[in-house]
């Protein structure tokens, strides 16, 4: 069997659109965050993206920028993890961006493709990162540990990772593919945090317009995980959700309606935070 797996060029459209609404999010007084080199890195085609896009229909992207913002400085600052790693990390800031605990090191893991056009961008601006970076050129649906491993990451010390907006782009089978090899690599006591839409999506008319754009687009979502905690459980996780809207995932900027987490038959895109816990003794 054929695994469906979205083309590297559409990865890239992505990842444009993404800074594409990074970039509008700098321009207002009340901005979330602050990332001078958006712009830059949505070029053309993301500002024409965004330039079709209403400015309500883009802050689930903002929103969960923020979120997973707070959740790697949450991470670092409070819990004392020094090495992050962001998995599908695209047109990510970061790494220059926020202020990352002194010997914080990040590993960014990408497309070929991506990861050339996004240094390109960064060197030709001068961005200096606020942490030890490193970039590295990987196709996840292959296998990549060994890379992450020569690199410099530490197996046996505890991690944090970062998978977002992309697990909806891989079929279930690479996306559990993925989860559990993230499982083998972190060590107890490490953090995870990715983003999953509910099967609800694929199909929901409160979401058939988004769900119709990124299929027009060459960028069908089809992932979906429509019990994350549950997924998660045996892999030794202990995770939460929340969505865009909840109290911990706001900032006064959620412009409609506010449903429940686990509100059944209804569209979901969660955000997913766990924690590895120790083996139990047999």
């Amino acid at each position: 069997m054929v695994e469906t797996i979205t083309p590297v060029h559409t990865l890239v459209s992505t990842a444009c659109w993404t800074a594409s609404v990074r970039a509008m999010e700098r321009v207002r007084a009340d901005r979330l965050f602050d990332d001078p080199w958006a712009a830059a890195l949505a070029g053309a085609e993301g500002a024409a993206w965004l330039a079709r896009r209403s400015a309500n229909s883009v802050v689930p992207i903002i929103v969960r920028t923020r979120f997973f913002d707070d959740f790697l400085q949450r991470i670092t600052h409070q819990h004392a993890i020094r090495q992050v790693v962001l998995l599908a990390a695209g047109l990510d800031t970061r790494a220059f961006r926020l202020p990352w605990p002194s010997q914080t090191r990040l590993f960014e893991l990408d497309q070929p493709p991506v990861v050339q056009y996004k240094e390109a961008i960064l060197g030709a601006a001068g961005a200096q990162p606020t942490c030890v970076r490193q970039a590295i050129e990987v196709d996840l649906t292959a296998p990549w540990q060994e890379r992450l491993i020569t690199a410099g990451f530490d197996p046996h010390c505890p991690a944090g990772w970062l998978i977002e907006g992309f697990l909806f782009y891989l079929s279930r089978a690479l996306l559990t593919q993925l989860l559990e090899e993230v499982t083998r690599l972190a060590a107890p006591g490490s953090w995870l945090g990715f983003d999953i839409l509910n099967s609800t999506v694929l199909t929901s008319s409160l979401t058939r317009s988004w769900v119709d754009m990124q299929a027009e687009s060459d960028a069908p979502w089809i992932g979906t995980m429509d019990d994350p905690v549950g997924f998660l459980r045996p892999h030794g996780w202990n995770a939460t959700l929340t969505q865009a809207g909840q109290p911990d995932a706001n900032y006064d900027r959620w412009p409609y309606p506010i449903i429940p987490t686990t509100m059944p038959n209804m569209p979901h895109h969660w955000f997913v935070i766990a924690q590895k816990e120790a083996p139990r003794p047999s």
